[in-house]
């Protein structure tokens, strides 16, 4: 029994297509691929060779800021601020910074909760005060002798009494001084009952 032509032929065909599925390379691809492989190679010992004489030794005088080797973590915020000379500026918050302790007069102790006083200034204002705070125009003290920077020294309410008002003035350079103390009456009998002591 004889088969039929396109069977044999569909046959040779299927054998054809299996038996070229492996890739086949010609001789002239695989000398290129040597040939690169070839040239990688010193590349990359070459650029060891130049990282190896990158590499640099350091010392002491490296590490020297100068005008040549800037630190890189300098700031320059100095540069740009303007320097004030011959002015005294008080740090702390005063009340009635423009007046001496003469010139303002107690006119109220309130005893209830918190204690607080009222010191009235020559214009009529009148200024609220708790413990702690500070009053009145600064006497400033030199220190470090002659061109020495000057420090303010401000009264302070220290204690607050039922008919009085006891406020210290203290140098914090010289912690060895005591505190001069000044005692004002709220009901005052004469000019001469406002008393000045030290201790």
């Amino acid at each position: 029994m004889s088969r039929p032509p396109y069977l044999l032929v569909a046959a040779l065909l299927a054998f054809f297509v299996v038996g070229c599925e492996d890739e086949f390379t010609p001789p002239a691809a695989s000398n290129a691929a040597g040939a690169s492989a070839a040239t990688a190679a010193p590349s990359a010992s070459a650029s060891a060779k130049a990282i190896a004489e990158i590499v640099r030794e350091f010392d002491e005088a490296d590490f020297v800021e100068s005008d040549d080797n800037r630190d890189p973590f300098r700031s320059f915020e100095g540069m740009f601020l303007r320097r004030v000379t011959g002015t005294k500026t008080v740090q702390r918050k005063v009340k009635a910074g423009s007046f001496t302790l003469e010139e303002l007069r107690l006119t109220a102790i309130v005893g209830r909760s918190v204690r607080r006083l009222m010191l009235t200034d020559p214009s009529g204002f009148g200024w609220v005060l708790y413990t702690g705070d500070y009053v009145g125009k600064p006497e400033f003290v030199g220190v470090g002798g002659n061109g020495g920077q000057e420090i303010p020294l401000n009264w302070r309410v220290d204690r607050i009494r039922k008919n009085d008002v006891v406020f210290i003035r203290e140098d914090a350079s010289h912690p060895e001084i005591p505190p001069t103390t000044r005692v004002v009456p709220l009901y005052p009998a004469g000019e001469g009952d406002n008393e000045t002591s030290q201790g």
